[in-house]
């Protein structure tokens, strides 16, 4: 277990209140399966009925100098990011400590630990744990990016949701994925884009909550700067060739008159590290949510293949409003199947949408050139999820 945790090779989905599955998870070949089972089942056995206590640690008295200081690293930490002043020394009274003997034992691989430098968490044991918040992580993968990489094969790094977003919004978790942020914890409560790509990345291993991070992101001298990723380490691109065919049984939106009928479009997103984001979307059809046909060819151009993500977004365009959502589906680049595919779509809370679903042609080639990206508007209301056989 210290092992396997010293790598901090591992993404996790602690809070994720998912049945753990065995089999094969949607969009997943068998080939792939097999691909994935040598990695996958050293997390899955590792971690299996194992409990991370992450808390503050109790010092011995030789260390009572420090120990106030490392009993409220977690408290300062988030004041502090969120721009709040930090207590006076005079202040602190380390005597009135209250932390439980018994609790503290249990803090082994998780220790909480305030964030100071690079240099200086180099120098700490792996068991410690910084906590960032969205907008200090995000800093730190904007302007030192190989550098946050490298902390994170050394130390896990938890990130939370800014405590300014009162209405529980999200933040882009996938940009605390290219950081190697093993644990990035978003508000469950609220779904939208940001969850789709959470539920999507976490389909692989058997939706057990542990996927393993690629390995150019787990070497302690790695290169990998997931804002420069014209060359080097994760750098193996591809091109993807998305055709959306048809969908078949499209749903109203729940608030639509009964006699209203649906306008659909789709869009196709690739979500990684920023050079590859890009999305692109068919036209709309009118009057027609039974059988719609687009027949619409997208190619992208995907340069680490291993962080992206690709969703299908339906929605029903509206000439006087924003467009309305209909139904959508995430899932790793890595697990998708080439040929032709239903795309079983997904509710904006992540239920089944059956029988609705997209039918696409997918078709991954070596990247002999980088397609221009064209610019498209966002889509206007954040989608759910789908699944892809």
């Amino acid at each position: 277990m210290e092992k396997f945790l010293k790598r901090k090779n591992v993404y996790s989905e602690l809070d994720l209140g998912q049945n753990s599955d065995p089999d094969e998870g949607p969009g997943m070949s068998g080939g792939q399966k097999k691909a994935k089972t040598a990695r996958s089942s050293k997390v899955s056995g590792d971690l299996k009925g194992k409990i991370l206590v992450k808390g503050k640690k109790e010092h011995t008295v030789e260390d009572c100098s420090s120990s106030f200081s490392d009993l409220s690293s977690s408290d300062e930490e988030a004041s502090h990011a969120e721009g709040k002043p930090r207590r006076k020394k005079e202040d602190k009274k380390p005597g009135l400590s209250k932390l439980s003997p018994e609790l503290s034992k249990l803090v082994v691989y998780t220790r909480s630990a305030p964030f100071k430098s690079f240099e200086q968490a180099a120098k700490n044991p792996s068991t410690d744990m910084s906590s960032f918040s969205e907008s200090e992580a995000l800093r730190h993968v904007k302007d030192l990016g190989m550098y946050f990489v490298r902390h994170n094969t050394h130390q896990l790094s938890r990130i939370y949701p800014s405590g300014q977003r009162l209405q529980s919004s999200n933040y882009n978790p996938q940009e605390m994925w290219n950081g190697g942020c093993q644990i990035v914890a978003l508000n469950f409560q609220t779904p939208g884009e940001q969850m789709d790509l959470n539920q999507g990345k976490f389909l692989q291993n058997g939706q057990s909550g542990y996927i393993l991070k690629p390995h150019f992101m787990c070497q302690p001298d790695t290169t990998f700067n997931p804002e420069n990723v014209g060359g080097g380490p994760g750098h193996s691109p591809v091109l993807l060739t998305v055709r959306v065919i048809s969908a078949q049984q499209l749903p109203k939106p729940e608030w639509d008159k009964p006699s209203s009928i649906v306008d659909p479009q789709v869009w196709v997103e690739i979500h990684g590290v920023p050079i590859d984001n890009n999305k692109k979307r068919t036209h709309h059809v009118d009057n027609n949510g039974f059988n719609p046909r687009w027949d619409c060819t997208f190619n992208f151009t995907v340069h680490v293949p291993d962080l992206a993500l690709v969703r299908f977004m339906v929605e029903d365009h509206d000439y006087t409003s924003s467009n309305d959502f209909l139904g959508q589906y995430t899932l790793p680049f890595t697990s998708l199947l080439k040929g032709y595919r239903h795309v079983r779509l997904l509710k904006l809370d992540g239920s089944s949408l059956s029988p609705s679903s997209l039918f696409i042609h997918i078709k991954v080639t070596p990247c002999q050139g980088s397609p221009s990206k064209s610019p498209a508007k966002s889509p206007a209301r954040s989608p759910s999820k789908s699944s892809a056989k």
